[in-house]
């Protein structure tokens, strides 16, 4: 049990070093230009060098877009990492 346990938590550290890590990000809609792409005004993000209300685009699977559904207004909680120099979208929920 102790290796398996042991094993679990050197896999987990690995895949920390392996990705990018991912920021939680809050803010409101602003439109859905294309299927693939949200636009958002936001808080404030340290983590990525950007201060609050700023816009951000996010590019984001169509599919996990279209699951969200997000409308101009939503008020949305994001996990986003940076890809090169984009922000690629992982997670997305509407906030109520």
């Amino acid at each position: 049990l102790f290796a398996a346990l042991l094993a679990a938590f050197a896999a987990g550290i690995w895949g920390t070093i392996l990705r990018p890590p991912a920021y939680e990000v809050r803010g409101t809609v602003l439109a859905r230009p294309a299927a693939n792409l949200l636009l958002v005004r936001h808080e404030a993000v340290e983590a990525l060098g950007m201060g609050r209300m700023e816009m951000m685009a996010v590019l984001g699977e169509a599919a996990l877009l279209d699951a969200a559904d997000p409308k101009p207004g939503d008020r949305v909680r994001l996990a986003v990492r940076r890809k090169d120099d984009e922000i690629v979208l992982i997670r997305i929920e509407k906030l109520r």
